[in-house]
Parts: structure tokens; C-alpha cells; sequence
């Protein structure tokens, strides 16, 4: 196969895309013109990974060849969604590659079940926002998605087969990574807009390419930027619905007056006019929250961001803050340990002393902490912080840990995790912590929590003056009254230290 062209953009240590034209080997048989004249080849490099390089019947290929018509077309299609929505179907909410979002079993279709139904169909549009094999159309193509997380692109992939050839291998293996929204958008458009318009050189006749050209076109438009920011709310569950709930939280921000208040919240900042660079901070706050939040919901989280809004806050955490991406490489309660061993070094004391303690060393570092009340009771707390608003932890009333000593200990640790390493880029964090938000953060922070309030020597002091063995059921209560944690959060941090293994894990967890 002769090359007739390609283009290769951006970096191969971060992101970086190639795409190759070459002679259809079939010579047009079985396939259109416009198909025929897009046969060719191309790659995906994240983080010196090459996501296109497999094996075929002992060949090593370093490309994926077909007709890349379909691909470059779901590309201009899905781009908004690729870039921007972050939330998973049907609840699956995971940042550890988004794989937890797999179809689920079949369901009869003479079941009855509804629910079901509507949670496959999610599935299956989401997968196909989102799935770089949602566009093979018979090709090869690399097992590999792109979400939002927050402030980052997540490309996540697996080495999973293809159907119909299952003897091919792909190289890489199971892996997530984290790349500025630039850094993955401007190669990809780089090579989605040459491609068009080459492909449209050759055939200056076909409709098919001129909407190719057009809708790639269309991506650069600056009206584009509100559904963008639509998209990062995720205020439903279809495209149309999410752009009307999101013109609704914005007329409702706009009438409560404030306008540099509502400047500083609605505000972002385009990528080169290709994605939502910057934080939104109305939009991320949503996009942690269920999409089906109700209406006073809406008005009390945006009353709240507003109503706290200051022009030049006092950041307390400034000199602890350090801006910390999800390491796919190691477990979230190891990334958590590892923050919090450092925060405690680095003070030199210990924030679970007393029951006071580290409520007063937030209001030390002018934390503001407060109670607000939600219809939602699955938000246990919303957490942010920004240029215009000071470091806030808002309790939900409505939760049931608001009312349990023990349990807001925990949150409030939880939350400082969320203010100290989930800024974006160290600025602005707007996140509500309950089981829309991204799952891999909120193990993060529980683990960083866990630490915190029971460091490895206290459980040891604890369990030495205890009466009763930690690994049995007496103990636990003992050790957990005298920590000030609960049962299942110390279960969970003794076995996470070795100090019980995973059938005491599972006993100590179905007692408590």
C-alpha cells in the first residue's frame, strides 16, 4: 500500500495523533468512493504509548488500517461529549478508566423491566459519545474511550479483542491517563481538519466530504462554548435536555443579581476555541451532583456560590495546596495515605487529638465551614474554593452524617482532600461529594480522611490499651470510640494497613 498522505500532530510523551491515506487494496470493490478514497492508517500515542500497535496473525502492526471515513466523522460528530462530559450512564460514575460503564446483561425484551431498558439505551448512546470503536465499522480499532474528569481529558483503554478477530492482540494493556484539554484537542483537530480537506481535494463533488468540512468547521465556532459548558454540567441525561437545564441554571444565577458574582461563576476560558479549557465553576459543582437535581437544589447550590462569592478572598490552604491528577498506576487509598502522610509531616502535629481539633485548625486557616440544605440526600457535602471564593466545606443537612459526630469528623477530612488536591490546576474546585462524583477522587479522599484522623501510630496505641484483640468484634467497638471514626471506616483502614487480612475484612464489615 503506496502513501498518498499524512499528517502527524502533537506529542507522543503526552498525546499525540498520526493519520495516513494509502491505496485502497480492494480498488473500490464493495465500498463507495467516498469510502475507498479513505482507506489509510492511523495512530494514538498517550504518554509514550502507541494505543494502535497490535499483533495479527504474528505480524507486529504499529497502525490501525480501514476506511477512516466513519472515524474522522464520529470525531466532528461526538467532539463536544468527547471533550466535555464526564459523567457516566446509569449511575457507573468511575474515574479508573471508565471500563465499570460495560454493557450490562441482556435484558428479555418481554421483562417488563423499564428501568432496565432506559439504563441499556444510556449505556449503549453514551458508549457511542464516546468509544473509538463506536466508528470502526469493521476495523481494527484500539479498545479506547476519552471523557471529562474535572479540569482533565481522560483517555482511558484496555487490550480487549475485537469481535470477529479475536486472535489479534493489542500491546497496550490496560491503562488510564490525564491530559490538559488542549494538549489532546488542538493535534486531534490538527488532523481531523487536514484530513477533511484533503479528502475533499479529491473528491470536490461529494456531499458526504463537504459536510465533513463543514461540521469540522463548525467546531471553531464561538456559540459552541455554551454547550460545551452544558456538557461539563451534565444536567440530564440527553444532548437537548442538558442544554435546556443548563439555560435554566443560568437564567436562574443571572436573576439573583451580583454581576461580578455571577461573572466569576459562569466564567471559563475556551481552549483555542476548541474545548473548555478552564473551570467553569458553576458547571463543574452540577456535574458532581445527580442529573436529575431538583429545582431548589439548583437555586440553593447556586444562591450558595454566589452569596460566598468574595473579590479578594483569604486562601489559608495556599501554601498546602498542590494540585494532585488521579495516579492510574497505584490504588486511590495509597494516593490518599501518601497526601495525607504528607499534609501531617509537613504541620508537624496531629489533627485527631480531639474532637475539636480539626475543626479549629480549619477555622486556623480561615476554612469556612457551614450547613446547607439539599433535597438530595445522597450529597453528604459540597466543597470549593477559587479566586473569588475562600476555601468553603458546606454540610448537607439532609445527609445523615450531618448529624452524627463521628461521621462529620470524617466528612470534614474527606472535604479538606477535595480543597488541598482536586483544585484544577491548583486555582478553582466546585465538587459535591456524594455518588455522582467521580469515584476514584472520592476513594481518594475517604483514604486521605482515614489517615488523617487514625495515623498509623494512634491505631497502635489504640489497639495496644484496648481490651480486646483488633481483629475481633469487641475490639473494633473498643478501638473505633476511642479513635472517634466508625466501625466500617476503621475495617476498611486496618486492612488497608495489614494489620487484618480480607476474611476478618469481611467479617469485621458484615458485624459493624
Amino acid at each position: 500500500m503506496s502513501l498518498r498522505w499524512e499528517r502527524f500532530a502533537g506529542d507522543t510523551s503526552s498525546f499525540a495523533m498520526r493519520l495516513a491515506f494509502h491505496h485502497d487494496p480492494d480498488h473500490g470493490a464493495g465500498a463507495s468512493p467516498e469510502m475507498a478514497e479513505s482507506w489509510g492508517a492511523f495512530q494514538i500515542w498517550v504518554r509514550g504509548k502507541n494505543l494502535c500497535a497490535h499483533v495479527d496473525q504474528g505480524e507486529t502492526l504499529q497502525h490501525s488500517h480501514w476506511y477512516l471515513l466513519p472515524l474522522l466523522e464520529w470525531f466532528s460528530a461526538n467532539w463536544d461529549p468527547l471533550l466535555h462530559e464526564g459523567r457516566l450512564p446509569a449511575g457507573r460514575n468511575s474515574s479508573s478508566g471508565g471500563f465499570e460503564a460495560r454493557m450490562p446483561a441482556a435484558i428479555p425484551r418481554d421483562s417488563g423491566d423499564v428501568d432496565g431498558w432506559n439504563a441499556l439505551e444510556a449505556q449503549f448512546e453514551w458508549q457511542q459519545r464516546h468509544e473509538l470503536r463506536a466508528a470502526r465499522e469493521g476495523g481494527v480499532f484500539p479498545d479506547t474511550r476519552f471523557r471529562r474528569v474535572q479540569d482533565r481529558i481522560e483517555v482511558s483503554w484496555t487490550a480487549a479483542p475485537v469481535s470477529g478477530a479475536e486472535e489479534l492482540q493489542f500491546l497496550a494493556t490496560e491503562g488510564t491517563e490525564y491530559e490538559d484539554p488542549l494538549a489532546v484537542a488542538e493535534p486531534m483537530y490538527e488532523v481531523l481538519s487536514s484530513s477533511a480537506d484533503w479528502l475533499h481535494r479529491q473528491l470536490p463533488a461529494s456531499q458526504r466530504y463537504k459536510q465533513l468540512v463543514a461540521n469540522v468547521g463548525d467546531l471553531l465556532l464561538p456559540e459552541r462554548n455554551q454547550e460545551r459548558v452544558a456538557w461539563l454540567a451534565g444536567l440530564g441525561a440527553t444532548r437537548s435536555r442538558m442544554i435546556e437545564r443548563w439555560a435554566s441554571v443560568q437564567k436562574r444565577i443571572e436573576s439573583l443579581g451580583k454581576p461580578r458574582a455571577v461573572a466569576a461563576v459562569l466564567g471559563t476560558k475556551p481552549a483555542a476555541d476548541l474545548a473548555v479549557g478552564g473551570s467553569c465553576q458553576a458547571a463543574l459543582l452540577f456535574g458532581s451532583t445527580s442529573p436529575t437535581i431538583s429545582e431548589r437544589d439548583v437555586k440553593e447550590l447556586a444562591s450558595m456560590l454566589l452569596d460566598t462569592y468574595e473579590q479578594s478572598p483569604v486562601d489559608g490552604l495556599a501554601e498546602f495546596v498542590i494540585d494532585e491528577p488521579i495516579d492510574a498506576t497505584r490504588p486511590p487509598w495509597q494516593h490518599g495515605y501518601d497526601l495525607a502522610e504528607e499534609l501531617l509531616d509537613n504541620l508537624g502535629t496531629e489533627l485527631a487529638d480531639s474532637d475539636a481539633s480539626l475543626e479549629a485548625w480549619l477555622r486556623d486557616w480561615h476554612v469556612q465551614v457551614g450547613e446547607i440544605s439539599l433535597d438530595d440526600p445522597g450529597v453528604r457535602a459540597v466543597a470549593f474554593a477559587s479566586d473569588h471564593h475562600a476555601p468553603t466545606i458546606m454540610m448537607n443537612r439532609n445527609h445523615w452524617s450531618a448529624s452524627v459526630p463521628t461521621a462529620r469528623r470524617f466528612t470534614l477530612a474527606h472535604e479538606l482532600c477535595h480543597l488541598l488536591h482536586d483544585r484544577s490546576y491548583g486555582a478553582c474546585l466546585a465538587m459535591a461529594s456524594g455518588a455522582w462524583a467521580p469515584r476514584a477522587i472520592e476513594k481518594r479522599a475517604n483514604a486521605f480522611a482515614a489517615w488523617l484522623l487514625m495515623p498509623p501510630d494512634r491505631v497502635q496505641r489504640a489497639a495496644a490499651w484496648a481490651k480486646h484483640p483488633l481483629d475481633t468484634h469487641e475490639g473494633i467497638k473498643e478501638i473505633s470510640a476511642e479513635l472517634r471514626v466508625s466501625k466500617d471506616a476503621l475495617v476498611e483502614h486496618l486492612h488497608n494497613l495489614g494489620f487484618i487480612n480480607e476474611d476478618d475484612r469481611v467479617d469485621l464489615r458484615s458485624y459493624s
